[in-house]
């Protein structure tokens, strides 16, 4: 009996693991040869707005991605890029996840104009971005697919991204955000923000608003050189009247700033390179001006405070640029400006608008 037993118990376990067996799923056979697929959007140009921030101003939409008979699931990813870098294998896109399983994506307009900020695009210019659509497949155990990516064609879309902005509301104006000057974000860089900003009256106090109202986040005092998002947290504060740049980084909560006046120095210039040329700050135009007696024979640049630490040079396509800011860094190899011919010149130093820093010289 003890025989029969124990018989029966191995025949009921072989047939539990057989039942077993005989539950598993076949292997997902997946033909990657099989999968294409082509991207489209639905307009070819978009300019960015305060305006349109909360509306889905830019939709791209695609074919499913098969793989023959099986049909795994499938994750679509948009890359959008600088055309520049789509021959050099979109090393420089950025990836935004759209989801699984689905055949159009929308983004909104914040979201992509801060996005464009972000990847260098400049702000009220018009460029092209190239956007394609990379396809993946998942594996069930979450391990990296062995299956190759897919990718769609690249479609171009041209876009005019708006200029990213902290507004300086403070008693010099009445805390007013709405008619407040503003600091832009760095180009290239998130949540770095720099400009200039004339303070005047016997109150000092400001904030910076991420938006021209007090219903959005604001930035106070946190401590010196820290910024507070704290609503109550009092203003921020500069030590006297003047010109001042403005720096605020909203990532690191940090903030900094330099009084400055400017001048023009250079052997072009009456006081050669050891004597700054002052110009005059017009609150009104919001402008630095000067009319100095220039010469051909030789250059000249726009500094800061008599001093080699703020200074401009001109890049190769003529535009401002700083060849040495302590708050911010400058850039390497600019060229010194110069005056095509001999003579009186009326000169207009204009930094009110951030990243725009531009100068005029008219002969006189």
């Amino acid at each position: 009996m003890r025989f029969i037993k124990y018989n029966c118990l191995a025949i009921l376990a072989t047939g539990l693991l057989l039942g077993a067996c005989k539950k598993e799923g076949a292997l997902l056979q997946v033909d990657a040869s099989k999968a294409s697929t082509s991207l489209t959007s639905n307009v070819q140009s978009v300019t960015f707005t305060a305006d349109n921030d909360a509306d889905t101003v830019l939709t791209f939409s695609w074919a499913p991605v098969t793989y023959g008979a099986a049909q795994p699931t499938v994750t679509y990813t948009l890359q959008l890029d600088n055309p520049a870098d789509t021959a050099t294998g979109w090393t420089k896109a950025r990836s935004f996840p759209a989801g699984n399983n689905i055949t159009s994506y929308g983004f909104k307009g914040a979201a992509l104009n801060q996005l464009l900020n972000d990847m260098g695009f400049l702000p009220d210019n018009a460029s092209q971005l190239a956007v394609r659509l990379k396809v993946d497949v998942q594996q069930y155990n979450g391990v990296a697919s062995t299956v190759p990516s897919v990718y769609s064609n690249a479609t171009a879309v041209k876009v005019t991204p708006y200029a990213l902005t902290l507004w300086v509301p403070g008693a010099y104006q009445g805390w007013n955000p709405g008619a407040a000057p503003v600091i832009g974000q760095l180009h290239n860089t998130t949540g770095r923000f720099e400009g200039y900003v004339h303070i005047t009256g016997a109150d000092m106090h400001f904030k910076f608003t991420s938006k021209p109202d007090w219903n959005h986040t604001n930035y106070g005092y946190g401590g010196d050189g820290i910024l507070s998002t704290d609503g109550l947290a009092d203003g921020l504060q500069v030590p006297a009247a003047g010109y001042y740049e403005l720096y605020a980084d909203v990532n690191s909560l940090t903030w900094k700033y330099q009084q400055t006046t400017w001048g023009i120095i250079g052997d072009a210039s009456p006081g050669g390179w050891d004597n700054d040329t002052p110009l005059s700050y017009d609150p009104d135009k919001q402008v630095w001006t000067a009319t100095v007696a220039m010469k051909t024979a030789g250059s000249f640049k726009f500094r800061a405070n008599k001093a080699w630490a703020l200074d401009f040079g001109i890049d190769a396509n003529g535009n401002l640029q700083y060849a040495d800011n302590p708050l911010i860094g400058g850039t390497s190899g600019l060229n010194n400006l110069t005056v095509p011919e001999d003579g009186t010149y009326k000169f207009t130093l204009d930094l009110h608008l951030p990243g725009k820093y531009t100068y005029t010289a008219v002969k006189q």
